[in-house]
């Protein structure tokens, strides 16, 4: 082979990588301004906080972890790690991701990437804002393999808002968006309602008092539903309130339970409403 393919090889495979950086990039950048939307968001009053009124195991739950005391948590910022699978049949793959949460209007923007070969990567983004829910996927920050939207991404987006709150759990006491009913001593209901829309989650406690996992009815695409499990653990304390480091989700098809994500915290950072 001549020096001259050699080096024509070369350039390609240069400019190719230039192409997937500068793409790379600018994915960074629309995540960032998602999460700079998310943020100028604003609710309406002040939280309100009924504590007497919460199912006793609600209450336990919330005074073990800190949230009765500590002031409203406005916004979180988080990194994880931990791995993914891109479709139930698949193995896990490892993957890194940051999100960031609003209390007021809740919501979240969500950022994750796969490496599925060197040089080759595939990128999300989940977001719910203002009660809307997106996810889009691209391989190499470049090519679309997804971008939905529509009511049922709506209602998901919300579930996985309302099950992640356990990562700042002040937002679970605010009864302008999270309402409770008792189920028994060891499980509670709780409704999210946001903009004219609402989704309801069975939380379960475990034996020491603390959020062990949850369990909903979540739209796997229009028309069709699925349970939907997520699962709690390894909680340390993070500026006076404790929260799970390990949370995992799982769907139940066929009754078959697959986990498909398994986050690994990293950090922590309460009111920091800026992007990474």
């Amino acid at each position: 082979m001549s020096s001259i393919v050699l080096w024509s090889i070369a350039f390609v495979i240069a400019a190719l990588g230039l192409v997937a950086s500068v793409q790379s990039w600018r994915f960074g950048r629309f995540v960032a301004q998602d999460a700079e939307r998310l943020f100028a968001l604003r609710g309406a009053g002040h939280p309100i906080h009924h504590l007497e009124a919460l199912p006793p195991p609600v209450r336990r739950y919330a005074e073990l972890v800190g949230a009765t005391t500590h002031a409203p948590v406005l916004a979180l910022r988080l990194r994880h790690g931990g791995t993914f699978r891109t479709a139930l049949d698949r193995p896990p793959q490892p993957i890194r991701g940051e999100q960031y949460f609003s209390s007021d209007l809740p919501g979240f923007v969500w950022w994750g990437r796969i490496a599925m070969a060197p040089g080759l990567w595939v990128e999300a983004r989940d977001a719910c804002i203002g009660a809307e829910g997106n996810m889009l996927i691209r391989v190499e920050s470049t090519y679309t393999l997804d971008d939905a939207r529509g009511p049922a991404m709506d209602e998901g987006s919300l579930l996985r808002l309302l099950s992640e709150m356990a990562w700042f759990p002040t937002s679970l006491l605010d009864e302008r968006y999270v309402t409770w009913s008792p189920i028994d001593d060891r499980s509670a209901r709780a409704t999210l309602r946001l903009r004219g829309r609402e989704v309801s989650a069975s939380f379960f406690f475990g034996d020491g008092g603390l959020l062990a996992r949850m369990s909903a009815e979540r739209p796997r695409s229009e028309g069709t539903r699925a349970p939907w499990l997520g699962e709690y653990s390894d909680y340390r304390e993070v500026d006076g309130l404790r929260v799970p480091f390990v949370a995992s989700v799982s769907w139940v098809l066929d009754g078959v339970r697959t986990e498909y994500a398994h986050w690994v915290m990293e950090s922590f950072e309460f009111d920091r409403p800026e992007p990474f």
